[in-house]
């Protein structure tokens, strides 16, 4: 048995090395390409090695200001996806028709990605950072409202029909049976959201949708590479923030 995985080990080895030698012939990753990728790029890249901090106000108000992206869009998308979860579960939805309708809204969220959900959104509403927060909520609700409503089907079906046979209306089934099963669910869910939504809204100005990815748009294009440099590095230290942040409340809710 162990030869034999030994032997599986080895096949699957070759077919990587094979695919990767095949990949990079179809990209034209030869040695000569390799040497002047490298003359070509270490001079452009250098000055993202210096970055300039004669911006830095300015760039902590874009930081600020992607952050309020970020928390907004959060709240939209909880405000979204607690009633579709429970229209969108098969066990608690008041009738199927509700059900396919509010799975399928859900479906369309989450196959709109948040950049194009705001390069549609800024065409109506402009410049600025309100498409990037309702570009975040829509396309986050979606997400959150069709995982939460798949907890809401895999609860035991026996508590629910416990309630209804005591004469519990639907929402009294919702208050008493089906949320305080997945209060914690709902807490880490919108977490993890606020977390990944201010991450993405650092890259939603690249669209034209407010916050901290306009200024690396602008600096990108006119090549100031000192100052892109710069608002590269602030984003790295927000993100870290929001992620030690997101940690120290998920333990102590835990």
């Amino acid at each position: 048995m162990r030869r034999g995985l030994d032997r599986r080990g080895w096949w699957i080895a070759a077919g990587l090395t094979l695919a990767a030698v095949v990949g990079a012939g179809r990209l034209g990753l030869d040695g000569e390409a390799l040497r002047s990728l490298t003359v070509t790029a270490v001079p452009h890249l250098a000055p993202y090695f210096q970055p300039s901090w004669n911006d830095l106000p300015r760039i902590g108000g874009l930081l600020v200001e992607t952050v309020a992206m970020g928390v907004f869009g959060t709240v939209l998308t909880m405000m979204l996806a607690l009633p579709a979860t429970a229209l969108a579960s098969r066990t608690v939805s008041p009738h199927p028709a509700v059900f396919h309708a509010s799975r399928q809204v859900l479906n369309f969220l989450r196959a709109m990605p948040d950049a194009l959900i705001a390069m549609v959104l800024v065409q109506g509403f402009g410049l600025g950072p309100l498409p990037g927060a309702l570009a975040l909520g829509l396309h986050s609700g979606g997400f959150i409202g069709k995982t939460l409503s798949e907890r809401c089907e895999r609860l035991d079906p026996k508590v629910l029909e416990g309630l209804r046979s005591c004469g519990a209306s639907w929402v009294q089934v919702m208050r008493f049976g089906v949320w305080p099963s997945i209060e914690r669910e709902i807490v880490g869910e919108c977490l993890y959201i606020l977390d990944r939504n201010v991450r993405v809204a650092t890259t939603l100005g690249l669209v034209g949708a407010g916050g901290i990815g306009m200024k690396l748009m602008t600096d990108l294009r006119t090549f100031h590479a000192a100052d892109a440099a710069t608002v590269i590095v602030c984003v790295m230290g927000l993100i870290l923030l929001v992620d030690v942040a997101s940690t120290v409340i998920r333990r102590r809710l835990a």
